[in-house]
């Protein structure tokens, strides 16, 4: 007989903890007893206490994302504008549209 996930009612194929990958098979849980939220860092979820670090904006309590920003100081995952200083997003050529990408129009 084939393995199951251990989620009530699922049939798929389990990975870690007995659950298939949509009921969190393949992610760290936090250690915090009851909790099923996934592993940030330490075996805790942020919930739980799992340090972060936060942007580094002045007076900007977010939490940081890509190149130590929050995603409204532009630490999302795309790439930034090469111009020093800049913290918009590359729209063409490694530049935003204030430091000069060129945007095809229509």
């Amino acid at each position: 007989k084939k393995p199951q996930c251990s989620a009530e009612g699922c049939t798929k194929y389990p990975q870690r903890g007995g659950l298939c990958i949509a009921h969190g098979g393949k992610k760290k849980q936090c250690s915090s007893e009851g909790c099923t939220n996934q592993v940030r860092s330490g075996g805790l979820c942020i919930k739980h206490g799992a340090k972060v670090s936060t942007c580094i904006k002045d007076d900007c309590t977010n939490q940081a994302m890509l190149g130590g920003l929050c995603t409204k100081h532009g630490g999302n995952k795309k790439k930034m504008c090469s111009t020093e200083g800049c913290t918009n997003q590359v729209v063409n050529g490694g530049v935003c549209m204030k430091h000069g990408a060129k945007v095809k129009l229509c």
